[in-house]
């Protein structure tokens, strides 16, 4: 097993939590040409991370009403669209170590890049949530996209879900074909596309992984019992039981477990289009970070997924 990421460096405080939830201060500089260059040689972590200019939220509304963190922010590009639209799910170890604010950096590139963005947040664990109530954010804040459909110009037929870190789970779920009778009160948009952002692509081998990558054990109550209490569960969140209904993966390979072979393979068998581009495995921020060697690597790809026709 390759180096995993301290607990430690992943922790943040409660008034940075909240912070993140802040807009970010806007950047009047457009991207270069050559926005792919590398001109960043700095090692990111999440603190550091939320600090990256970015422009703020065209807006930032609740989706639900059940939590504060049931909202999420939209990042729109210039111009009439209708624009392809990029779902960002953030990671944290499911746990709150994570916030919007560390996609904000990711959702400023896209969006200057003709990708309109949304950015959900949603309970973890310690703020309400665990199972149920986190699978239905995460699937109430892909679900709002058809609101948001309505007042701006959104191209709902090129749907990417992007998540880092434990923020995956949700892009490969909620583009597959069960998601959850008990959990999902709407009707959800098609996904078309999924990039896992070193993240794990199913939770059960991460099963006892966790308590080292996090600090102490999170899925098992994350999913609301072990994979011998809810295997149901469990299966809804394999891939190669529950496929994504998905034309394109990208899986970004950096500091967490390798993406297992097995399941790349078996989701190649299925029709699907999956890419694996590895970067630097001491890394697990960087790859959202325009302007390092991590974020260049992967960022061509990235466009080239949201912005297909």
């Amino acid at each position: 097993m390759k180096h995993l990421i301290p607990a430690a460096a992943l922790g943040t405080s409660l008034a940075l939590a909240l912070a993140a939830c802040a807009p970010a201060v806007p950047v009047a500089v457009a991207p270069s040409a050559d926005q792919f260059a590398v001109t960043d040689t700095k090692d990111y972590d999440p603190d550091t991370l939320n600090a990256v200019p970015s422009d703020p939220p065209t807006l930032k509304v609740a989706y639900g009403t059940a939590s504060a963190r049931q909202y999420g922010e939209l990042r729109m590009p210039k111009g009439k669209g209708p624009f392809p639209i990029a779902v960002l799910y953030h990671g944290g170890c499911w746990m709150g170590y994570g916030g919007t604010a560390n996609m904000a950096a990711l959702g400023t590139f896209l969006a200057r890049n003709g990708v309109a963005v949304w950015t959900p947040s949603y309970r973890e664990l310690g703020s309400d949530g665990g199972w149920p109530n986190t699978f239905a954010d995460w699937a109430q804040g892909l679900g709002y996209v058809n609101t948001l459909a309505k007042s701006y110009p959104l191209d709902l037929s090129r749907l990417t879900l992007m998540g880092h870190s434990a923020g995956t789970m949700p892009a490969m779920w909620l583009g597959s074909g069960n998601k959850g009778d008990a959990v999902i009160a709407a009707d959800l948009p098609k996904v078309r596309a999924a990039v896992a952002i070193d993240g794990p692509l199913r939770p059960l081998p991460y099963v006892g992984v966790d308590k080292e990558i996090c600090g102490q054990p999170v899925i098992a109550p994350l999913m609301g019992g072990t994979p011998a209490e809810v295997p149901a569960r469990y299966a809804m969140f394999d891939p190669l039981v529950n496929v994504p209904q998905i034309k394109r993966l990208l899986v970004v390979d950096g500091n967490l477990p390798d993406p297992e072979p097995e399941v790349i393979a078996g989701l190649r068998a299925k029709g699907i289009t999956v890419e694996v581009i590895r970067t630097d495995q001491s890394q697990h921020f960087n790859m959202l970070v325009p302007g390092t060697e991590e974020f260049a690597a992967i960022a061509p790809t990235l466009l080239d997924i949201a912005r297909e026709r």
